[in-house]
């Protein structure tokens, strides 16, 4: 009987430390989310009924399968080109050379400053009198003219891949400085380069570390709204798509806002899903 009482007196205090993680969880997602889907599932402009109308008109319009199809074109490039400029970054900064400190902060600072802030100065930077093409306008001898940056397709990977690459560096760096450095010795005593050092010893060893970071870059990628919403021009994906239904459609369609959000989630929740159940496979 006593270890009955002190059983369930550890549980109540188990649930008690719990209790605001739990209420956190319960109000700031779980509740939000199951708002979302029922209002998605209710006709436009009524507070009664149901229906999955909003979901067949928007995965039946072929602007809305368009929107799907940029969405992840933007995330998986700048998620992919990531990965391969962090893994050489990583190999570098490892080397502890003068001046790694100064650069580890360069990589950094796109994680500090606010995306709003950032997309307005990546418009400036590249704008068609901006420092970049002011730059190569007047040293590039062949570049008669601005080139065309902000607004594009390329410019809109390019400033994702600034903001959100740190996520993938900086989890690469802490797996490649976590690697014993005997390992790597001991591949080459027993005779293999370099490469193939690289190639069946860090990378694979590494690879958590890739996988983590680029997880959440395409995360952040794929739910990106200040960037876009500036710097995107014609190019607007998913989150941009729903911010459009709400400010600026009369009035605003706010269950189509909400069905596109829910497809938006299951869309991220599988390909996740998927993209980690590939990287995780052992490398040939």
């Amino acid at each position: 009987m006593r270890d009955f009482l002190k059983q369930r007196r550890q549980n109540l205090i188990t649930l008690l430390m719990l209790a605001p993680g739990l209420a956190g969880f319960f109000g700031l997602f779980f509740y939000p989310m199951l708002v979302t889907v029922a209002l998605s599932l209710r006709p436009e402009g009524q507070s009664s009924g149901w229906t999955i109308e909003n979901y067949v008109n928007f995965l039946n319009d072929p602007h809305g399968r368009d929107v799907i199809l940029l969405t992840f074109t933007i995330a998986i490039s700048a998620t992919a080109l990531s990965i391969l400029f962090s893994i050489p970054l990583a190999l570098i900064l490892r080397e502890k050379f003068r001046g790694h400190r100064f650069f580890r902060l360069l990589m950094i600072i796109p994680r500090v400053v606010p995306g709003l802030i950032g997309a307005l100065g990546l418009m400036l930077l590249f704008g068609s009198r901006g420092w970049f093409n002011l730059f190569l306008i007047r040293f590039v001898p062949f570049i008669k003219g601005p080139i065309r940056v902000v607004h594009t397709l390329h410019g809109l990977i390019i400033f994702y891949l600034w903001l959100y690459f740190p996520f993938t560096c900086l989890t690469s760096l802490s797996a490649l400085e976590a690697l014993d450095p005997a390992v790597e010795e001991a591949a080459m005593v027993a005779g293999a380069n370099r490469w193939q050092v690289l190639r069946h010893i860090v990378l694979p060893l590494i690879m958590p570390g890739v996988l983590a970071g680029s997880v959440l870059t395409f995360m952040a990628c794929f739910g990106a709204f200040s960037v876009p919403l500036l710097t995107g021009g014609n190019y607007r994906p998913l989150s941009v798509t729903i911010y459009k239904q709400i400010e600026v459609f009369i009035p605003a369609r706010w269950s189509t806002a909400s069905a596109i959000a829910v497809i938006m989630a299951a869309l991220q929740v599988a390909f996740l899903s998927l993209y980690m159940r590939i990287l995780r496979r052992p490398m040939a």
